[in-house]
């Protein structure tokens, strides 16, 4: 219910209110981020934030790593503070080179001043430390609601723990998502009343904040609030929080920078699509409150990916398929599966250039052929034509008869001929076959049976003379032989079950195969069959890509997070910190030329908004 006065349920969009029943423990908000970013940035001396506290019209020094608490702001602070010009300067004494910046909150309203000081030594990259200083600056500034909040206590109460699960959690999802102000979670302890549902996690602080009745009124009947704050520049959803046994633990709060004219229907999807991905990774309200580990590990420090644009697609509905690229000429293809078009995006600016309907009736795999001007579609519709197009004018350029069914496919670049799934249970046929042709001619070379109806991706060498192939519904990899068009050997999948993609390291003979029941990274000798190594993975995966630059596999699932494994020797494999995407999110493709990984989200079930993430891939 919106209140008359527009305030928020948690004072999360903007203005402070008192806790309840809060025993403060420890230091106030803006000292804890100081203690925070002091222990992550290890080359800085001295770390200070001057702004002006609730009642006063003086700007004072708040919090710092040397103390002088209510030290009044001197001329240069107050230079920073009215002109939003930094102060760069080396001290008297030379050894010590200070990088003074405006701090801003989470809707980049001006705060006050936030000094870092570095050792210094003459001839000292100064840059790297304007760099760094503007780093800590933006960090902390994306977790400060406003003024207030930077004097109030970080920890309201005695019993709650912070840098708990549900924080870890939280932090991931808003790392992963730059266009959300404040993110926050709370939760009603187990045996307790939900009267005692608190903050156990946030983006701005306030660890162990009791509930007031209109969060409690989200818990208590399961209907989310959408709200605007005072000034109407904030918009929040706030959602029930359910564990895996789809019981109410708690609510989260999603807050949005907010303008007139603002889609917030399109906001509240993009709301639900963080909470699909937080219920995913939610066992028990016991779960939330624990210490970090366990189920957190992968997510110790930050993920080698990061998103840095992201595309929307209103209207989408279902899923997507797979993609193709055409690097020079700038160009992203994407086969929306349900919605029966092939989609043409700006590879630099991830805009939707055009979408082609054509006679695709459900598209799944793309070839790109720049010598023939040619992309060919492959169609599961039931006339068992695959299609062309021109690159030119994405005219239908002729078609490609196959069994019905058409889906995945291995392409050796090396001999031209490319190996097509057809066949199976989307077609309603018990068996499925691989077939080998020339997609530059249409010529056909043979074609593999299989006593299965559930066949998925494959691993085809391009140095070798092996595909490795998923029969899925029968738990084993098939091994054949490119000569002779025939199944050499059989490895049976115990581990788990539905084994679907793979990824290969072809120098170093291994596979990284996905299996789906459940989610399961599994590293094989692609020699042997043996499994060298194990990981979890998320479920609903569709797609493991290879960074044969990195030595890395990344699997992309719909669970909403990518797994990074990386391969440090042909024995030794690790998992990397993941990456929380959203929930669909589950196929894509690396560009390597540009360091940069492309993830469609499909709606699917969750009905979120449907979107191409653009993914930078770091060392």
């Amino acid at each position: 219910m919106i209140r008359s006065t527009m305030l928020m349920v948690t004072a999360l969009l903007g203005t402070a209110t008192p806790a309840l029943a809060a025993e403060p423990a420890g230091p106030n908000y803006a000292q804890h981020l100081v203690d925070q970013m002091g222990a992550a940035h290890p080359n800085v001396v001295v770390l200070a934030v001057h702004a002006t506290p609730p009642g006063s019209t003086a700007n004072v020094i708040v919090a710092s790593n040397i103390g002088r608490i209510g030290k009044a702001a001197d001329p240069d602070d107050m230079r920073v503070i009215e002109t939003g010009k930094p102060n760069l300067a080396v001290n008297k004494a030379g050894d010590r080179y200070e990088v003074e910046l405006p701090l801003y909150d989470a809707s980049h309203r001006l705060l006050g001043a936030l000094g870092t000081v570095f050792a210094y030594k003459p001839g000292a990259n100064t840059t790297a430390m304007q760099a760094e200083a503007t780093t800590i600056r933006d960090y902390m500034g994306r977790r400060i609601s406003h003024a207030k909040n930077l004097n109030e206590p970080y920890r309201f109460d005695t019993t709650t723990q912070p840098e708990n699960y549900s924080q870890a959690v939280l932090d991931e999802q808003f790392d992963a998502h730059p266009e959300i102000a404040i993110l926050a979670v709370h939760v009603t302890p187990p045996g307790r009343p939900d009267t005692e549902n608190v903050i156990s996690a946030s983006s701005i602080g306030r660890i162990g904040k009791r509930a007031d009745e209109d969060d409690l009124a989200v818990i208590r009947t399961g209907k989310e609030k959408l709200e605007l704050n005072e000034t109407k520049d904030r918009f929040e959803n706030e959602m029930a929080l359910h564990d895996k046994q789809g019981r109410i633990v708690g609510a989260l709060g999603v807050v949005y920078p907010y303008a007139p004219g603002t889609d917030q229907a399109a906001l509240s999807r993009r709301a639900h699509a963080i909470l699909a991905a937080y219920e995913a990774r939610t066992q028990s309200a016991a779960q939330l409150l624990a210490p970090a580990g366990g189920g957190a590990t992968a997510m110790a420090g930050r993920s080698p990916l990061s998103i840095v644009g992201r595309t929307d697609l209103p209207g989408y509905t279902g899923d997507f398929d797979h993609f193709e690229t055409d690097v020079p000429g700038n160009r992203l293809f994407l086969a929306a599966e349900d919605h029966g078009t092939l989609e043409v995006f700006d590879l630099t600016t991830g805009a939707l250039q055009r979408t082609i309907k054509g006679p695709i009736e459900t598209p799944h795999s793309i070839l790109y052929m720049p010598s023939a001007h040619k992309l060919l579609v492959t169609d599961s519709g039931k006339n068992g034509l695959s299609h062309y197009f021109d690159t030119r004018s994405f005219a239908p350029a002729g078609s490609l008869k196959l069994v019905p069914g058409a889906d995945s496919f291995g392409w050796d670049a090396p001999r031209g001929r490319l190996y097509i799934v057809t066949g199976g249970k989307d077609v309603e046929m018990a068996d499925s076959w691989l077939e080998e042709i020339d997609p530059r001619t249409g010529a056909k070379y043979s074609r593999i049976h299989f006593d299965a109806n559930h066949v998925e991706a494959m691993a085809v060498e391009q140095h070798g003379p092996n595909i490795f192939i998923n029969i899925t519904d029968k738990n084993r990899v098939d091994v054949i032989d490119k000569a002779s068009a025939k199944v050499v050997r059989s490895w049976p999948v115990t581990a788990a079950q539905q084994n679907c993609c793979f990824a290969y390291d072809e120098p170093n003979h291994r596979l990284f195969m996905v299996t789906r029941k459940p989610g399961k990274i599994l590293v094989l000798n692609s020699n042997t069959g043996a499994t060298l190594a194990t990981f979890d993975a998320p479920a609903r995966i569709d797609q493991i890509v290879w960074d044969s630059k990195r030595h890395r596999a990344y699997a992309m699932g719909g669970e909403g997070w990518i797994s990074v494994i990386e391969e440090q020797s042909p024995d030794r494999f690790v998992e990397r910190p993941r990456l929380v995407t959203a929930p669909g999110a589950k196929t894509g493709i690396l560009v390597p030329e540009r360091d940069e990984l492309f993830v469609a989200v499909s709606p699917g079930e969750s009905k979120a908004m449907a979107q191409v993430l653009r993914i930078k891939v770091a060392n």
